[in-house]
């Protein structure tokens, strides 16, 4: 089929002919105009566009002038359209609507003009406060994935490159479309959706929709990240990009991991860190744990003896490869099959050096000098394998006032962690005259989701003007954890693991010595239904209406085996004549408990319904008003497989069952005022909601290796609601150029943030959601993209754009006392996620007939807090003042420069790029303020060879700080 393709495209060629293609929308409220006249001066040509606004025109190649005309609009004609033989161009059209005083008037624009004004047009004309970024703009990063992306969107904060943070809202406040259709989240310790999921290589464009109206999903507070991936192509076209780079600190030295599986590269984890076959899981009907001495070892001579690290020689350069496909196939009766498919396949290396410090330990004199050291102190070698693969094949047909749609996305992201730990100190281990301890431990994470819609948008009623539009659609999320293992050693002559922990702890006895296997699966479906319809009043109206179902399906399993009484070298630990029944077995004391908790069963069921209606008020005033319905249910079920007799299979016995079910009336008013067709103001008011994900109320310890942390639900959560006032201050100078400013004021009522803290007698530090008091966020936020093309003495300034947007935020969260085993109450504090200002800004310049760019990026973020600490005091190192025993979890503020070097050649057809991104290479601090003065100061120091009291010197404590690196990249696409 391809190569029929490429022979029609070479026919086309031959034949000195070229196609012109685009779609022609109302400039007033952005709607798709069908039936619209299109034409060519001095040339017996033309065509007319379809129920969704688009047209393909074929024409000899020249340069021509394109008339558009449709009836109740003034008429407009395009000069200088280039047609070249055997390529596509591209014109998208605004027509404005005909009054009286302008009748007969021909608008006459330029194709460069009227090509750029289509740029903002999305936004400009948007019903709700909206901020984006395109294709065009996406191409100039060095960005690889939608997490990176969306760190250069207004009012936007990335965590860990793909989770955001809106407005200060952390992640858990904000919703995530793909396609049109709302995604759950993809986690199983937090309510977020990794973004990281979605390659570069296959996104059309991305928005957040900052305002509410009734036809959004009324389930965030922050924003609604929109991403949509490439539809019918504007042109036909075949696109390779080959990539490769490397970071600084990372090219040429030798790579530890585990055993790498052969389709590792592509994401596709594979099976060889899957229990082995026959395995006794927490499902078996006798679990391990219940086995005798003898069956224990049977089965754990089974295990991989996987633990040595392989050493797979110097690093190896990143790699990057995407192809593209895109069809607009012309059929009989003006039909048309629209085809647009890519792949993409991503891989890197990188070896970071980190330094971790935890657990302050603080005298219960109530003296200014209070810390007297740390419970953990390690200095880590972190050696990341990352690949990811993507791929997206949308379908389209179109036929008279109809479009049916197939789209589907499928994506891997395959992350393998070896950490080693020459330094390690952790008190609870460490005894007198105890051998040096070192670690090792493997994280290995593969996610997959599948996404796909099957759709139709139609076209009714006078001049086609009421549109329905449908979908059903199925996601599948899959994320597994496989034989995440973590083990400490006594660093002695033959580099035997710790003995004598069989009276540790259950956090002691799973970083001692274990292996860990862990998963989720989510099945989601739905479906929704909208109409919309225009009628007149004095001035032109629009009705909208709709209703969506969604029901999702999640199972959560795992298996935990602490080891202990385990002797010998590194290679011959796991080996399988090293375990006997003398000297080897599985802890009972904390096995039972990890099987145990180990499962959930969960679904949701969302049922909603809306109504809106747009009222034209004259000739420049918008209103947008209506209501949102939602009826929201969740069941949960932590269980033990529990196998009754004559029954094949076990039986869940539920440990923890809970059912709720909410009703939420979300109504919304937007406003938008153009007192010209350049400036909008916007004001807007909107009641939204947020909901506990599953795993925040399951009563279901998860162990997390990377922070030696219990995670936990709470069975007290409840709903946050809010309260949402935004003004918004819009003027587009000209095509393609920005300038906004916008105030927004949040009320939240129980908030809903993670807190980490020490519960129990042994002192395990757990992680769990709270409702903190209630809360208020307000903020500022500005926009600019313009070219300096207004100065007439140096116009060669004309080919530099500015561009930049930046934030001011503030937050307070009340005191409040909490229903929680692990916390009293929650102090005042600002709200996490939440820095006090947000700066992205940079420049770019065109040279050499515009095919050479240059495009320089900076990102700065104000320190936040990631997550609480405890709600016990001492008294702080600087005044005696009370301050938290575990203090809140705080990130640095850094610069991050990104720069990018563009130039195309053979008529824009090669296109190479250069990227160098952190090029200021700051560090990655988390931190606690121990000093409780606002800010980060010296870190603290241990004194090694101390096993208590062990505080050198420094003021505040830092959980994690990573040694920067500057990464290259450079890659060549091209299109055919």
């Amino acid at each position: 089929m391809l190569g029929c393709f490429g022979i029609a495209q070479t026919v086309l060629a031959q034949s000195g002919m070229g196609k012109l293609t685009g779609k022609i929308s109302d400039a007033s409220n952005n709607e798709t105009l069908n039936g619209v006249s299109v034409s060519v001066k001095g040339v017996k040509r033309g065509t007319s566009t379809i129920p969704d606004g688009s047209y393909i025109l074929a024409l000899p190649s020249g340069t021509y002038t394109l008339r558009y005309s449709y009836t109740g609009y003034q008429v407009k004609e395009i000069t200088g359209v280039s047609i070249k033989a055997g390529e596509t161009n591209f014109l998208d059209v605004l027509l404005q609507t005909n009054t009286q005083q302008m009748a007969g008037v021909v608008v006459t624009a330029s194709v460069k003009k009227e090509t750029a004004a289509s740029v903002y047009s999305m936004q400009k004309r948007s019903a709700a406060a909206s901020d984006g970024i395109s294709l065009e703009a996406i191409r100039k990063t060095p960005d690889n994935n939608a997490g990176q992306i969306l760190k250069r969107v207004t009012g936007v904060n990335v965590q860990d490159n793909r989770f955001i943070v809106v407005r200060g809202l952390n992640d858990q406040y904000n919703q995530t479309m793909l396609n049109g259709v709302p995604m759950t989240s993809t986690e199983t310790n937090r309510n977020a959706f990794a973004f990281d999921l979605i390659p570069a290589a296959i996104i059309d464009n991305i928005t957040i929709n900052k305002t509410a109206t009734p036809d959004m999903p009324g389930n965030f507070a922050g924003g609604i990240v929109q991403i949509n991936t490439k539809d019918f192509p504007a042109k036909d076209f075949y696109s390779v990009l080959i990539g490769a780079g490397f970071s600084d600190q990372t090219l040429g030295k030798d790579f530890y991991a585990d055993k790498r599986g052969k389709f590792d590269i592509l994401a596709f984890g594979g099976n060889s860190r899957d229990l082995p076959k026959g395995f006794p899981t927490n499902a078996s009907r006798i679990p391990i744990v219940y086995m005798n001495i003898q069956e224990q070892t049977r089965y754990l001579k089974m295990l991989n003896n996987n633990l040595p690290p392989v050493n797979h020689g110097p690093s190896r350069p990143n790699e990057n490869f995407q192809f593209g496909f895109g069809k607009t196939i012309k059929l009989r009766n003006d039909h048309q099959l629209g085809i647009v498919a890519a792949v993409s396949q991503r891989k890197t290396e990188l070896i970071e050096q980190e330094t971790t410090a935890r657990e302050p330990i603080f005298s219960e004199q109530t003296i200014p000098d209070t810390l007297q050291g740390l419970g953990y102190y390690s200095e880590n070698l972190r050696y990341r394998y990352s690949s990811d693969f993507g791929a997206v094949a949308n379908i389209a047909y179109r036929f008279g006032n109809n479009k049916i749609f197939l789209k589907s996305l499928y994506t891997r992201v395959f992350n393998n962690q070896f950490i080693f730990r020459p330094t390690l100190f952790i008190e609870s281990f460490q005894t007198a005259g105890a051998a040096p301890l070192e670690g090792y431990s493997y994280l290995v994470e593969q996610k997959s989701i599948f996404n796909t819609i099957l759709g139709g948008e139609h076209r009714t009623g006078n001049n086609n003007e009421t549109r329905l539009d449908w979908n059903v659609n199925v996601t599948a999320n899959n994320t597994q954890f496989p034989d995440t293992r973590n083990f400490l050693f006594a660093r002695d002559t033959v580099s035997s693991i710790l003995q004598n922990n069989g009276n540790a702890s259950y956090r002691d006895a799973l970083a001692g010595g274990s292996r860990l296997w862990s998963g989720s699966n989510d099945l989601i479906y739905g479906g929704a239904f909208n109409v919309t319809s225009p009628f007149t009043f004095f001035y032109k109206h629009l009705f909208k209406a709709g209703m969506l179902f969604q029901n999702r399906h999640r199972t959560v399993t795992g298996t935990g085996i602490p080891l202990t009484r385990l002797y010998g070298k590194l290679s011959d630990v796991l080996a399988p004549e090293s375990f006997s029944p003398e000297d080897a077995q599985v802890s009972t004391i904390s096995a039972a408990q990890v099987t145990s908790s180990s499962n959930y069963l969960a679904s949701t069921g969302l049922l909603a319904a809306y109504e809106s209606i747009e009222n034209k008020i004259g000739k420049k005033l918008r209103v947008i008003w209506g209501a949102r319905l939602e009826n929201y249910q969740q069941s949960l079920n932590v269980y033990t497989p529990t196998y009754i007799n004559d029954f094949e299979e076990p039986l869940p016995l539920i440990n923890q069952a809970g059912a709720r079910t909410t009703f939420n009336f979300l109504p919304s008013l937007n406003v938008v005022y153009s007192p010209v067709s350049s400036i909008n103001v916007r004001a807007a008011y909107s009641n939204t909601v947020i909901r506990p994900e599953l795993r925040d109320i399951a009563a279901f310890v998860r162990y997390d290796l990377q922070t030696f942390s219990l995670n936990q639900g709470n069975k007290y959560l409840k709903s946050s609601t809010i309260k949402n006032y935004d003004l918004k201050f819009e003027w587009f100078p000209s095509a393609g150029e920005i300038i906004s400013a916008s105030l927004y004021y949040k009320q939240i009522k129980d908030p809903i943030e993670y807190a980490r803290g020490p519960a129990g007698t042994d002192n395990e530090i757990f992680r769990t959601p709270v409702n903190a008091g209630d809360a208020y966020v307000k903020g500022i936020e500005a926009e600019l993209r313009k070219k300096i093309d207004f100065i007439a003495a140096l116009p060669w300034l004309s080919h530099v754009t500015l561009f930049g947007n930046g934030s001011i935020l503030r937050s307070d969260v009340k005191r409040k006392d909490i229903k929680n085993e692990f916390f009293d109450y929650v102090g005042e504090h600002k709200l996490t996620g939440q820095p006090d200002y947000i700066i992205n800004a940079g420049a770019s310049i065109l040279l050499f007939h515009n095919t050479f760019e240059a495009t320089g990026s900076f990102n700065r973020t104000g320190d936040y807090i990631s997550e609480l600490g405890s709600s016990d005091f001492t008294r702080s190192l600087a005044d005696g003042t009370l301050i938290q025993k575990v203090p809140n979890y705080r990130v640095r503020s850094r610069n991050l420069v990104d720069l990018v070097l563009s130039q195309a050649l053979f008529n824009d057809k090669l296109r190479i790029k250069f990227n160098v991104s952190n090029l200021l290479k700051e560090q990655y601090i988390l931190y606690q303020d121990l000093n409780n003065n606002n800010k980060y100061d010296t870190p603290v120091t241990i004194d090694k060879t101390k096993l208590e009291k062990n505080y050198k010197d420094g003021i505040d404590n830092t959980p994690f700080i990573i040694k920067p690196q500057r990464t290259y990249s450079l890659s060549f696409a091209y299109t055919f």
